[in-house]
């Protein structure tokens, strides 16, 4: 095979580049035989070809339990009667085999007229933009996924640390285990230590930090474990098998194995026998001093006005509290477009619709106006 052609397919892009009458796509693919779980890259360009037309163009990869997928970019060089946009995805094949990435474009069309009849009225006034929405059907992206080799857990470019505080304890009294993964990849949360008949574990679930970029995805996760034995025990040690696409190398990442010593404890000193100290039988000064603060509060609560003693609610906010907070708090049309636009729901087209009069069109609509269309509470 001559080194051009080996270049080729190391380098390898899949660029479909097809018309309609008035709109040309273009799709640039990092590879089209990734490895499973592997990054892969997607460039799609949208341009308008019928200038005498007023475009608007909706586009987005469908959803699919054989693929993941992350918007990283949106760039959208526009002028008047010629609209282009440039979307980047980041894309993870979730198996082996034949893998198909489908599309979901609408394509919008309307005319001077009507958008000039949207914004008639005042200057605050704006009316539903008229046009005729079309499905268009794009030819899906093929890709051809490789297995990967037996036995891998993780696929990218990881290092893994962790910490023990100290392997001499007493009967009950836990020692804290440590373990971080950080590196260039997708994972999805898991738990790193097992459970065991020779110890006892106490966790949460690990925290998890994520950042999707034109570089891939950093993936973070933390786990922090309590443990607490009634006598001596091996904490095991972890084996990671990890596959780097780019080496197409598989590679381990290893905690050791520690022999924990657990010096045993007098069996009268547990309230249950297991790992709760005994009430002691002396006098519990610490107890009768908080009981006496106690009693000094309480009747604080009847001489002086309630108001000082008001707690704050904990507010606790879901999804649409989170994203009403990030709509009222957009500095700029621009950055509320962005927002509305990545929530790919139709209920705010109303809102988008007149954000792009102002940014693409150069309409004068006040961004408070445009927040009164959202009902956003």
């Amino acid at each position: 095979m001559s080194k051009f052609k080996i270049l080729f397919l190391f380098f390898l892009i899949l660029k479909m580049l097809y018309a309609q009458e008035d709109v040309a796509y273009s799709f640039h693919l990092s590879t089209t035989e990734p490895y499973e779980r592997e990054a892969l890259f997607l460039d799609v360009n949208i341009s308008q070809l019928d200038h005498s037309k007023v475009m608007l163009f909706n586009f987005t990869l469908k959803n699919s339990k054989d693929y993941s997928f992350h918007q990283i970019g949106l760039e959208e060089r526009e002028k008047y009667h010629d609209l282009r946009h440039e979307y980047s995805y980041l894309i993870y094949p979730k198996k082996s085999g034949r893998v198909k990435i489908e599309f979901d474009m609408v394509k919008s069309l309307t005319d001077d007229d009507k958008v000039t009849y949207s914004i008639s009225g005042d200057r605050d006034s704006v009316k539903r933009l008229e046009k005729e929405d079309i499905v268009v059907s794009l030819k899906p992206i093929l890709l051809d996924v490789k297995t990967l080799p037996k036995g891998v857990e993780l696929v990218g470019d990881f290092k893994l640390t962790y910490t023990l505080d100290r392997q001499k304890t007493e009967a009950f009294n836990p020692i804290n285990f440590k373990v971080k993964l950080k590196g260039r990849g997708e994972v999805e949360p898991f738990e790193i230590l097992k459970e065991s008949k020779s110890y006892r574990l106490f966790h949460q679930a690990p925290k998890v930090k994520k950042f999707h970029t034109k570089d891939g995805t950093t993936t973070d996760i933390e786990w922090e474990y309590a443990i607490s034995a009634k006598k001596s025990f091996t904490l095991p040690a972890i084996e990671l098998k990890v596959f780097n696409p780019k080496s197409k190398k598989v590679y381990s990442l290893k905690t050791p194995e520690y022999k924990i010593e657990v010096e045993k404890v007098a069996e009268e000193s547990l309230v249950d026998s297991e790992d709760v100290p005994a009430i002691s039988k002396a006098i519990d000064w610490e107890w009768w001093r908080w009981l006496f603060s106690y009693v000094l509060v309480f009747m604080a609560g009847f001489l002086m006005p309630r108001d000082l003693f008001r707690r704050k609610k904990l507010i606790l906010k879901n999804d649409e509290e989170i994203l009403a907070e990030k709509i009222r708090g957009a500095k700029s049309h621009k950055e509320l477009l962005e927002i509305l636009l990545a929530q790919n729901d139709s209920k705010y087209s109303k809102a988008i619709e007149a954000l792009e009069l102002v940014l693409y069109r150069g309409h004068k609509i006040s961004l408070s106006k445009i927040l009164d269309m959202i009902n956003i509470g």
